[in-house]
């Protein structure tokens, strides 16, 4: 017949201890419900501070009431917990970069350079650089119409947008030329005028950074550029004949001005040209002169 199975010695507290685990099951059950307390007030008291940084503003979401029309400024604020939740917003100014990855290390905000069609079908891509911020006393009505995400809702497509509809408005020759700080004026005032009124969004700069024309227009840009260089050669070229043949004329002018005054000095004085012809013929013309004077 087996016998019952005994448990060996070191499984079996000592004494003292098992007082000791008696102990502490006794204080957990008589002060359970303090501990359960404590934790939770932690937990509240943690979430009833809000820290508002340098640049940043808070807008307070109330179960009650919904989003609060009050904004919190910077520093540290009180709000109820599990019925008042905070978010903080980034008031400063923020760039926002159109370009390619590699030519876009300074922005903040990055996305692709931005393909835009010319009134006259020609195709560029735009690199553009805009600057913004969130209007502070506004936070609360933009929080709730757009929330935090209001760049990627807001800003980027609008800056797309604005751009495209204003370059439709113009041929690729303005694009090229001097009429880009016009372009880039217009994208502005459009821009800025929209996100002010609408989204409480200002934009405070738009720059357009670089402009990439097609292949095709690339190529004429060259040959026009080629056939400009020759034509200034050519005007050179001719340039210097015509200097040339200004300075042919004058000395043959001078030249017939100065026969023209022998003539005249001649007509005048008969007796000089007798003299002249002495020098000529020698002796024999001396012979005629002095019959001449005498």
């Amino acid at each position: 017949m087996p016998t019952d199975f005994e448990v060996p010695d070191f499984f079996t507290p000592s004494p003292k201890k098992k007082q000791e685990i008696d102990n502490l099951i006794f204080l957990l059950r008589k002060y359970w419900t303090y501990l359960l307390m404590a934790i939770i007030m932690l937990l509240v008291l943690g979430g009833a501070f809000v820290r508002v940084g340098a640049g940043e503003r808070a807008v307070v979401f109330n179960a009650f009431v919904g989003i609060e029309k009050r904004v919190l400024g910077e520093g540290i604020h009180i709000v109820i917990p599990l019925i008042q939740r905070a978010t903080l917003y980034d008031v400063k100014q923020v760039t926002y970069d159109f370009a390619t990855e590699e030519k876009s290390k300074r922005g903040q905000v990055i996305s692709d350079a931005i393909h835009a069609l010319t009134s006259d079908g020609q195709q560029v891509d735009i690199e553009l650089t805009v600057r913004a911020r969130p209007q502070p006393n506004e936070l609360s009505r933009l929080h709730q119409e757009i929330g935090p995400t209001y760049a990627e809702k807001i800003i980027i497509p609008f800056a797309r947008s604005v751009l495209r509809e204003v370059l439709a408005s113009y041929p690729v020759e303005d694009v090229y030329s001097a009429k880009r700080q016009e372009i880039q004026t217009k994208i502005y005032e459009l821009l800025s005028q929209d996100l002010a009124e609408k989204y409480f969004i200002d934009i405070e700069e738009v720059l357009i950074r670089n402009v990439k024309f097609s292949q095709e227009f690339q190529d004429a840009v060259d040959r026009k550029q080629q056939a400009y260089q020759e034509y200034l050669k050519m005007e050179y070229i001719i340039a210097g004949e015509e200097a040339k043949r200004d300075a042919r004329i004058l000395q043959a002018e001078g030249e017939a001005q100065a026969i023209n005054l022998r003539v005249q000095a001649l007509i005048q004085n008969p007796s000089f040209l007798k003299y002249r012809r002495a020098q000529v013929y020698g002796k024999r013309a001396k012979l005629i002169f002095s019959d001449t004077f005498d």
